[in-house]
């Protein structure tokens, strides 16, 4: 872990992102820079062409990726298609690439229908015929012709969102008009693609269990990219109940066990379990950060949560890594609670890099 990590996402909290993206960069480790430099990336969202030149320069394609999926969410939350779709182009992964198609359309909905009109030219939102091809199918109820977007059938609003579903072009959709449901008959790359977009289209219909049913057929690791999607709709339905099975059935959820974390921040004999299926490590990281600075050195809690550090000698390093980063924070907040709470885990962290081990 470079000790430069927390630094860049306490700059960037103080929207000092120039200063964050020269740290960032002077990280050794590649890993860590590149999820550094998805942060700054993320941290110009208002600025479309700087945030994509910074998330280019993240060497590794997950990460890069994941950037991109991100900055793709962030301009089409603020109206940019444009920026949106190019973030998404970029993507190298298929399904990611698809995921983000299917976030813009769903926002170009949802802008169409606020502005209540009847139709919408191409170039009143700076798009072109072939954003139109990479957008199909068009959420249902918009259709496209003659380079204007039209509402064509009745959308629902949903707690500020639209229902939406597939919708052939110009064409209106029959009563009970849906895609024959899909069958698993072994290994098939065509089918398997067929049915992950069978069961997106289910949960852009809010057809939640259902699709729930059908992701629990496939491989991974389709099927827990695919349930984990299905748990974050959950939890925004505030099903925290349904969300915090599904989490009992994936091996990795990093936003899922990440966004549960959230619900219970409090609750530390949740959290080792949550972080238990959390790979990203910056996430980790962040979370024991988080609950030292609320309830102080607590070493029971922090050998349960820090089991990924295998030896004492890495151990006693992450907990002196930590408090340095606390006592940055306590420098530039004038909070004496948290220097002393700094000073308690360099001292721990110390005492285990010697060799002691954690008190059980």
């Amino acid at each position: 872990m470079d000790t430069k990590l927390l630094t860049v996402k306490s700059l960037l909290a103080e929207r000092k992102r120039e200063e964050a993206l020269n740290i960032a960069e002077d990280i050794t480790d590649r890993y860590w820079r590149d999820y550094a430099l998805k942060w700054v990336a993320e941290a110009y969202a208002e600025n479309p062409e700087r945030a994509l030149e910074i998330a280019q320069r993240i060497v590794a394609s997950t990460i890069r990726d994941e950037a991109l999926r991100s900055l793709s969410y962030l301009f089409s939350k603020a109206g940019n298609f444009k920026a949106a779709l190019e973030a998404a182009r970029m993507i190298t992964n298929q399904f990611t690439r698809k995921k983000a198609f299917r976030t813009v359309s769903n926002y170009l909905a949802k802008s169409i229908i606020q502005k209540g009109v009847s139709e919408v030219r191409l170039s009143e939102l700076d798009l072109t015929d072939r954003d139109i091809e990479d957008l199909k199918p068009l959420p249902y109820g918009l259709a496209y012709k003659d380079g204007k977007i039209m509402p064509g059938a009745k959308i629902l609003p949903i707690k500020g969102e639209m229902k939406m579903g597939i919708i052939p072009r110009f064409e209106k959709r029959l009563e009970g008009r849906t895609p024959p449901k899909p069958v698993f008959a072994g290994e098939n790359t065509e089918k398997t693609e067929y049915v992950s977009e069978y069961i997106l289209k289910l949960i852009d219909e809010g057809d939640l269990e259902e699709a729930r049913k059908l992701a629990k057929g496939l491989a991974e690791p389709m099927r827990s990219a695919l349930l984990e999607e299905i748990g974050m709709r959950y939890l925004e339905r505030g099903n925290v109940e349904t969300a915090e099975k599904i989490f009992e059935e994936l091996v990795r959820a990093d936003m899922l066990g990440a966004a549960l974390i959230g619900l219970h921040p409090e609750d530390e004999n949740r959290i080792p379990y949550y972080l238990s299926k959390v790979y990203n490590p910056a996430t980790r990281l962040l979370v024991i950060y988080e609950a030292t600075k609320r309830k102080g050195v607590r070493e029971d809690f922090l050998r349960r949560t820090l089991l990924w550090a295998t030896d004492e000698w890495k151990l006693g390093r992450i907990l002196k890594f930590l408090a340095f980063e606390m006592l940055n924070e306590a420098k530039r907040t004038g909070d004496d609670g948290l220097r002393k709470t700094s000073k308690s885990l360099f001292e721990l962290g110390k005492r285990i890099e010697n060799g002691s081990f954690i008190k059980s």
